[in-house]
């Protein structure tokens, strides 16, 4: 495998006019971060058979159509996370050509893929999350028990993203309301009061089990062995080593795990405990009411629950 610094050494011109176009234009730190990686994925694809740097000109249709297959068979992308990277090449290929750093958008023609209509997002029930978080304390080394709660629990019970994890600062804490300050999609900032008990173990972590950051890296909330922010990958490794723990003691094991259903399984509980949908919305820091009515999902047993109904006096 070709490592990051490799890649940026052999593509540091186009990577850095896009990046450039990006902020230009002002897309969000996370939006160039999440394009960045995906690009750093198609690089990789497409440089790893030669061990060599690729003329992106000499890229064709066939290979990027190649490379979604390889999304979907090797790496098991969602339609969705495909999608986005497919826009992310798309989007690369056209800066360059607007640049004339290549004489064609290979990518513009690709087709993208069928994504499910209604389907309904994945979550654990109450049940499993108490599981999930029992066995955070089997898996992980005594001295990462405490922040691996704290950052699976500000997940599971106040609706973060894992970007939203990892850059979150300890300034980010809201101590006289006894909440967060989160900065999410689109440069924007939304405030967060948690929980008691999540607040209290928040606070407990800062003051006695936070490891102690390397320089430049002091205001980071999360802090991993070697002194740095937690990353992205570790926050989700994290959740996949306690998914594999549990199917291996035969629970949870026709469920998926990953570190979004947590963030799924915090919507889907607000709005099945009847919270305000536009609160929802607020806490998730959706900008589009549609995107958290996917949350208004309905099980079998709530069905069955409203058709209990008493119809004698009609049908006498």
């Amino acid at each position: 495998m070709i490592n990051k610094e490799q890649l940026q050494e052999w593509y540091a011109d186009e990577l850095l006019i896009f990046e450039t176009e990006m902020d230009n234009r002002d897309y969000s730190h996370f939006t160039i971060e999440n394009y960045k990686r995906d690009l750093y994925i198609f690089l990789n694809h497409i440089t790893k058979t030669k061990n060599e740097k690729v003329n992106l000109d000499e890229v064709k249709k066939i290979h990027i159509t190649l490379f979604m297959n390889y999304l979907k068979a090797k790496r098991g992308n969602s339609a969705t996370t495909r999608n986005r990277r497919l826009t992310s090449i798309r989007s690369f290929y056209q800066c360059l050509l607007d640049y004339e750093l290549v004489n064609e958008n290979p990518a513009l023609t690709v087709t993208a893929a069928k994504q499910p209509i209604g389907k309904l997002p994945s979550y654990l029930e109450k049940g499993e999350l108490k599981a999930f978080f029992h066995e955070v304390a089997e898996v992980s080394q005594p001295m990462y028990v405490k922040r691996n709660k704290v950052m699976l629990g500000l997940m599971a019970f106040a609706g973060l993203r894992v970007t939203e994890i990892h850059h979150l600062n300890c300034s980010s804490i809201y101590y006289e309301k006894r909440g967060i300050v989160v900065h999410g999609k689109g440069n924007k900032n939304r405030y967060i009061p948690l929980p008691d008990q999540l607040y209290d173990e928040l606070t407990v972590y800062i003051e006695k089990e936070r490891l102690f950051p390397m320089k430049g890296e002091e205001d980071a909330l999360f802090i991993s062995r070697k002194g740095k922010r937690i990353s992205r990958r570790r926050v989700q490794e994290i959740t996949e080593r306690i998914s594999r723990s549990l199917k291996e003691k035969q629970f949870l094991k026709n469920k998926d795990i990953s570190s979004h259903k947590l963030r799924h399984s915090f919507a889907t509980h607000l709005v099945r405990d009847g919270k305000d949908i536009r609160t929802v919305q607020e806490l998730l820091g959706h900008t589009n009411l549609n995107t958290t009515q996917q949350y208004t999902h309905v099980s079998d047993q709530q069905k069955q629950k409203a058709m209990e109904m008493e119809l004698k006096d009609f049908f006498e």
